[in-house]
């Protein structure tokens, strides 16, 4: 300020203004003071993965649960409904106290990444696969208890085909192959990782007929980090778009797959005694009525509701009810037999961890 200056009433007010004014406030401002938020950091739970990291791996077994759904309605010639529940981040002996005993635990290894990982289903849903596999109606026991070898053996070959469907799910971000080490049925039993170490848990929901039950896929985090830089959505998107020579190759083997399709004119249930003392001309009643339209089989799976007829001497069928979003699974349960050769596991699958 030149000497011989003089503040004018109105700027020695403005000034007196501001020197009364709260921490933060001053001429022409309008908005509080708003004190930062901390947040808390539990160094005991520290988070290994951001929430991009996180949305990457949702999208990959969100990938999984379709392909799994198509693969198991078709081998248990029902619909089954798998869908992605949540992604957590736990320690592992927060996992394990989480289980219940006993449980269907595959451990599993990959090629290219270090370390195990574990895949675990609810016998609630273990033994409902496994009644239905075997030609009951998909009911599961009253009360859980541990496998037989009978048992073990069915759930072991289906895990095993599981397994390559979610390796096929992660080819996107990390490509490898998976080879089942072991299976066991008391949690406490399995030690992949430390008690204390942070892991990655995915959860999703089963629904067999009237059976819901959950299946978990825990990766420790000292397996994922090492490959933390390609779980990024834009990685995913951009890694998930297939050239058109791909789309083509796979529109021409889902034109060229044969299906099989059933009219089924009802079904019922007679113990083996009765069965043994039918004779030609005895009647079997079924639990349909004539009126009413019957299932009409895709691939073993009852896709659509026709009524009965017949067409130039032929027996034949009229539909009337259509689930479309059932036959769009369905059209693509051949191509996943086929890619993973469902009917007939790997040699060496069967061999690792023993029964």
């Amino acid at each position: 300020m030149v000497e011989g200056d003089k503040l004018s009433q109105d700027e020695i007010d403005k000034l007196l203004k501001n020197m009364t004014a709260p921490e933060g406030e001053s001429e022409g401002s309008e908005k509080p003071f708003e004190e930062k938020k901390v947040r808390e950091y539990n160094f005991r739970r520290p988070v290994k993965f951001s929430r991009e990291q996180q949305r990457t791996l949702q999208l990959v077994h969100e990938n999984f649960a379709r392909e799994l759904s198509t693969y198991l309605s078709g081998r248990c010639r029902t619909f089954v409904d798998i869908n992605y529940a949540s992604i957590d981040q736990i320690t592992f002996s927060e996992f394990q106290q989480s289980l219940t005993s006993p449980t269907y635990i595959a451990v599993f290894s990959t090629s290219s990444l270090a370390g195990n990982a574990i895949l675990q289903v609810g016998l609630d849903i273990g033994y409902a696969m496994i009644d239905r596999l075997l030609g009951g109606p998909g009911s599961t026991l009253e009360e859980i208890r541990t496998p037989t070898d009978v048992e073990t053996a069915i759930l072991r070959k289906e895990s095993s085909v599981m397994l390559r469907a979610l390796s096929k799910a992660w080819s996107t971000i990390e490509p490898f192959e998976v080879s089942l080490e072991k299976i066991e049925t008391n949690p406490q039993f399995i030690q992949i990782a430390p008690p204390n170490e942070m892991t990655i848990l995915v959860t999703l929901s089963i629904t067999i007929r009237d059976v819901q039950g959950f299946m978990n896929i825990c990766f420790p985090s000292s397996t994922l980090e090492p490959i933390s830089d390609k779980l990024s959505t834009r990685m995913w998107t951009q890694t998930a778009k297939k050239s058109p020579e791909v789309q083509e190759k796979l529109k021409n083997m889902l034109l060229l797959s044969k299906l099989d399709l059933t009219a089924v004119l009802g079904k019922t249930d007679i113990c083996i005694s009765d069965m043994l003392k039918l004779q030609i001309g005895d009647v079997v009643r079924l639990d349909s009525f004539y009126q009413d339209p019957i299932d009409f089989d895709v691939q073993g799976v009852t896709v659509f509701k026709s009524k009965v007829g017949t067409n130039k001497g032929f027996y034949a069928v009229q539909i009337e009810k259509e689930n479309k979003q059932l036959l769009e699974k369905t059209f693509f349960t051949k191509v996943l037999n086929e890619k993973f050769k469902t009917d007939k596991p790997r040699e060496g699958d069967s061999d690792k961890g023993g029964m």
